[in-house]
């Protein structure tokens, strides 16, 4: 099986974010290992299966603007099960942006940006 090239840059980030499942008003709090324009990847051990709709919302370092965006959730990795000494790989989701607004992509492209010309 090929692997999927990806199609934005990452940038490794911790951000505090907060989702909530579309169709509910609970809110659940999360951190992150890194972000794209595309998604974001969830650290965590409670995880959701491919295709769950969430709506997420997170405020970049040095911005005041909060992000509201739904997601949908792209894989899961329940890397407890393989867990090692020497395996960095943690658990989580990886999360498509799937209605990002161009202000949106726009502050968090150059945010990624300031980040890579550090």
């Amino acid at each position: 099986m090929e692997k999927k090239q990806r199609v934005f840059g990452r940038a490794p980030i911790s951000l505090n974010i907060s989702l909530s499942e579309d169709s509910d008003d609970i809110r659940i709090k999360f951190d992150t290992a890194n972000l794209s324009e595309g998604g974001i990847f969830v650290k965590s051990s409670l995880l959701w299966d491919p295709g769950q709709v969430f709506k997420l919302s997170f405020t970049l370092p040095g911005t005041e603007k909060e992000i509201n965006v739904k997601g949908v959730v792209a894989r899961s990795d329940d890397k407890y099960s393989i867990f090692t000494e020497t395996d960095s790989s943690i658990p989580g989701m990886g999360i498509k942006f799937i209605d990002l607004s161009d202000e949106d992509r726009k502050i968090i492209q150059e945010f990624i940006s300031q980040l890579d010309s550090k």
